[in-house]
């Protein structure tokens, strides 16, 4: 994936914008992680970013390259899309079941961005929760060792809910806050949480078209709303 341009149509989430305001304030709070997130809009895939992880009895705000380096591969690489984790093969994925089992963090968001293709080209769309921010379920893992180890993280993702299909057939896996704890402790039973990776929004979001200026990666402005919003919630 070349990340100048709009991720490819089978990919979700390829971007996502942080704010930093109260939601993602109290996210962090609820957490006991004092902290504040930076505020940075089209954060693409092989860039650092922020993400939660359990560390013995505390949770810890880390940096981390958003596009996973499995522990045992001989050297980082970009040959197969590693920013997103599918749900389905989650427990199969050589790349992935380790970390899921032990390894499972939470990447903090205000909003993403996905591509719809009209006939006109490729839309883009804001997602954004009508209140409160996004906690984006996502796995880590760690590669090498000294001055040479990378922590790298990817965002699970799962088949749309039906009031989102028409955009796309693919959305991120978005936990609510009485789940994050079991979700970071790295003794839960991964086997226990495959419910919570099925197609459900953590509460009504709301969608707006917006200026194709954002295809281009580089570009990381604030995103320009150019329709009508949307609102969808899980029926």
């Amino acid at each position: 994936m070349k990340t100048g341009d709009e991720p490819e149509t089978g990919t979700m989430c390829g971007r996502y914008n942080i704010i930093d305001d109260p939601f993602t304030r109290d996210l962090l709070e609820a957490l006991d992680i004092e902290a504040r997130l930076t505020t940075r809009y089209n954060i693409a895939p092989t860039e650092e970013v922020p993400v939660i992880r359990r560390r013995e009895d505390h949770y810890e705000l880390v940096s981390m390259h958003w596009w996973l380096i499995p522990s045992w591969v001989r050297e980082p690489g970009t040959r197969y899309s590693m920013f997103n984790a599918r749900a389905e093969t989650l427990n199969e994925s050589p790349a992935f079941r380790a970390p899921f089992r032990h390894q499972r963090c939470i990447v903090p968001a205000s909003s993403f961005i996905e591509w719809h293709t009209e006939p006109g080209g490729k839309q883009p769309w804001l997602i954004r929760p009508c209140d409160g921010a996004i906690a984006f379920a996502g796995i880590w893992d760690h590669w090498g060792q000294g001055q040479d180890s990378i922590l790298s993280c990817c965002i699970v993702t799962c088949e749309a809910v039906a009031q989102f299909r028409d955009i796309h057939n693919r959305m991120p896996v978005m936990l609510r806050p009485d789940q994050f704890e079991r979700w970071l402790d790295p003794a839960s039973d991964s086997g226990s949480l495959l419910p919570w990776l099925l197609p459900q929004l953590p509460g009504p979001f709301e969608l707006w078209p917006i200026d194709p200026h954002i295809n281009n990666a580089r570009h990381k402005e604030t995103p320009v709303m150019i329709g009508d919003r949307r609102q969808i919630r899980d029926d």
